[in-house]
C-alpha cells in the first residue's frame, strides 16, 4: 500500500521540507526531521532534512533515545513521492486525519493513542506506512496521534496526527 494518499479530512497545514537525493520517499510515508545526531546511525550527524521512519536505525542500547527522537522529531505525512536522485523539497502534512493499516487487527476506541510500528528486536527498523495501537506494547515507538473512529476488529485506523511542527502538536 505504498505511495497512497492517506489523508481523509482536516486542514493539512503542509510544510516544505528538503530531502536528500539518495533518499526514496513515497506519498503517505511517516516522516521525521533529522535534527539530532545518531538517529540514522551511530556515526550520523543531524542535517535538518526529512527522512521516512525506516531511515531511523537503532542499537538495543539506544532504543529509548530513538523512540524519544521519533516522538519529538515526527514531522508528519509525506504528501508526495520523491524518487532517488531527486533533490527538490516535498510537501509534508503536519495536521489532519489520516488512515493507516494496523500492524495487527484490533478494536479501536476514540481517543486511544497510535504509534509507529517498530521491529527493533529483529533489526528491521521502523515502518513508514503501518501503525500500532498504543505506546506501551513492546516494539512500539512514540505517539503519532489519537484515534477518531471506533471500530471492532479493524485492519485500518483513522487518527488525528500530532506532530511537533503542526498547530495540533507539541511545539508550534
Amino acid at each position: 500500500m505504498a505511495a497512497q494518499n492517506r489523508h481523509l479530512r482536516g486542514e493539512r497545514e503542509e510544510v516544505l521540507s528538503p530531502v536528500h537525493g539518495n533518499v526514496v520517499v513515497e506519498a503517505g510515508d511517516l516522516m521525521f526531521l533529522d535534527n539530532s545526531d545518531g538517529v540514522r546511525g551511530a556515526s550520523t550527524s543531524a542535517d535538518n532534512y526529512a527522512y521516512p521512519f525506516s531511515s531511523a536505525v537503532n542499537a538495543a542500547s539506544k532504543e529509548t533515545g530513538i523512540i524519544n527522537a521519533l516522538y519529538t522529531q515526527f514531522l508528519g505525512v509525506a504528501m508526495e513521492s520523491s524518487p532517488s536522485g531527486t533533490t527538490e523539497n516535498i510537501s509534508v502534512a503536519t495536521n489532519g486525519v489520516f488512515r493507516y493499516p494496523l500492524y495487527r487487527n484490533a478494536g479501536t476506541t476514540i481517543g486511544a493513542t497510535v504509534s509507529s510500528v517498530s521491529m527493533f528486536t529483529s533489526g528491521t527498523g521502523v515502518s513508514d506506512q503501518t501503525v500500532f495501537l498504543g505506546t506501551s506494547a513492546p516494539g512500539s515507538t512514540a505517539l503519532l496521534g489519537y484515534i477518531v473512529k471506533t471500530e471492532s476488529g479493524a485492519s485500518f485506523v483513522d487518527f488525528q496526527i500530532r506532530t511537533a511542527f503542526g498547530s495540533s502538536g507539541l511545539a508550534t
